[in-house]
């Protein structure tokens, strides 16, 4: 047998070779039995995998229930999370929203602020006042007496311009020790002369005071003009427009170039007033009223600049809206005064007049404040004051002519229907007396 073997095979290598060409041969077979057993296996499951997926077969009574659906309790949403949702899905309306209130309330938080603040005017350690306010304008308007009044009250020495004997009685009614009347007409440059040395003479006296007198400022207060009715400029004549310039403007020109040499070295205010509601829109109609009123606003730019270049030298221009100056109050109590005086039955036709309704101003007192805090403070440049002053200056700048010309028109065309409702109610001598109920009311609260 061994020699057998070695014939067959010539070495040990040569049956190694031949071992593991056999185990390789045996590894192939069984690889490729088990792909197949592999394969029939996935085959068999997918066949199963079909014929379970389809039930259909199955009975009934077999057949599993189906579960019944999910309910998922959605609790009820409060008013946080609603006004959560509807601020992300309206982020533009809530930024204007916001916007607008926080804007008003740091406006209204600013001037209750300011309101609540002491305004009064310096005086000296032995409680002399030392500061003066020159306070030009007409004595009988009550925008002039309203300031006249609260400036003294402040604490200010107020004098008042005056040409004429009546005015002077009309300052010297109102009973107050620091309200008075400075003789002054710019008419006359020789009376203007003596008047001006007086007044420095009254703040350089000879003997030197422990608290000298200070001028704190000049304000003016030139009146713009309201005719009766609306005239166009066609039918405003040479005359006419000489007095309204001389009357509304020259005369506070003139004032203001004679009290310059004491405002200089005091570092005075210079205050401008003008209601401005009307001329801010230039309508048609009302050329007295726009000239002067651009007339006085270029005038304070121009003045501004020139003092400035060589004196910072406080000016500012008060632009007037609608004020409650009081001024329908005391016009019914003079018809109460003289209903009971000298009525005559012919006043019976104009009590059946319709009354025309004005539109209500804000309080003087926002014109007090910032009077004060113009003179003090030093404020200057624009102020509006009064309802309606930068509403009508904005829509005069920015709104075009024709919309405001139209605005304006039938604002005319219902003044118009007013009026000649009135004149009927005069001309038929209508009865029953609407405006004297309400002299009535006012008499009988002043009784009461």
């Amino acid at each position: 047998m061994p020699d057998q073997s070695k014939e067959s095979f010539g070495s040990v290598d040569d049956l190694m070779s031949y071992l593991s060409a056999i185990e390789t041969t045996v590894e192939g077979e069984v690889n490729k039995i088990a792909d197949s057993f592999d394969a029939m296996t996935d085959r068999i499951s997918a066949s199963l995998r079909s014929s379970l997926g389809d039930p259909s077969w199955l009975p009934k009574a077999t057949k599993p229930r189906t579960p019944p659906p999910s309910t998922t309790f959605n609790p009820p949403v409060g008013y946080f999370e609603a006004s959560r949702d509807w601020v992300s899905r309206h982020r533009a309306i809530t930024a204007a929203v916001v916007c607008f209130l926080g804007t008003g309330a740091f406006l209204i938080w600013r001037r209750r602020r300011l309101n609540r603040v002491k305004r009064r005017a310096k005086r000296g350690k032995n409680g002399q006042r030392t500061d003066v306010v020159i306070l030009a304008g007409p004595p009988s308007a009550p925008l002039t007496r309203s300031l006249s009044l609260d400036l003294e009250r402040r604490g200010f020495i107020v004098y008042i311009p005056v040409n004429s004997l009546w005015e002077e009685r009309l300052i010297q009614a109102e009973s107050k020790a620091d309200i008075h009347p400075l003789h002054l007409d710019v008419t006359s440059p020789s009376s203007l002369s003596s008047t001006i040395r007086k007044v420095t003479a009254l703040f350089h006296p000879s003997e030197a005071p422990k608290y000298p007198l200070c001028l704190a400022s000049i304000i003016l207060l030139p009146q713009t003009p309201s005719p009766p009715e609306p005239r166009s400029i066609a039918q405003i004549s040479a005359d006419t427009w000489s007095d309204a310039f001389s009357i509304h403007l020259l005369a506070p020109f003139t004032l203001v170039q004679a009290f310059l040499p004491l405002v200089q070295p005091h570092n005075s205010s210079i205050l401008f007033l003008s209601h401005t509601n009307t001329p801010s829109l230039s309508p048609p109609l009302h050329g007295e009223a726009n000239v002067l009123a651009h007339a006085l606003d270029s005038y304070v730019s121009t003045l501004r600049k020139e003092l400035a270049a060589t004196q910072d030298i406080n000016i500012a221009l008060f632009k007037l809206g609608a004020l409650d100056d009081g001024s329908d109050r005391d016009a019914l109590k003079m018809a109460v005064a003289l209903r009971h005086d000298d009525r005559t039955p012919s006043d019976s036709r104009l009590d059946s007049a319709p009354e025309q309704r004005k539109v209500r101003g804000s309080p003087l007192r926002e014109l007090h404040l910032e009077v004060f805090d113009a003179i003090v403070r030093k404020r200057r440049g624009t102020v509006y004051v009064g309802r309606g002053s930068r509403t009508y200056d904005i829509l005069g700048k920015v709104v075009p002519q024709s919309i405001a010309g139209w605005m304006l028109g039938l604002r005319t065309k219902k003044v118009q229907v007013q009026e000649q409702k009135k004149a009927d109610y005069v001309a038929n001598g209508a009865q029953g007396s609407p405006g004297w109920e309400r002299v009535d009311q006012v008499s009988g609260e002043e009784s009461a």
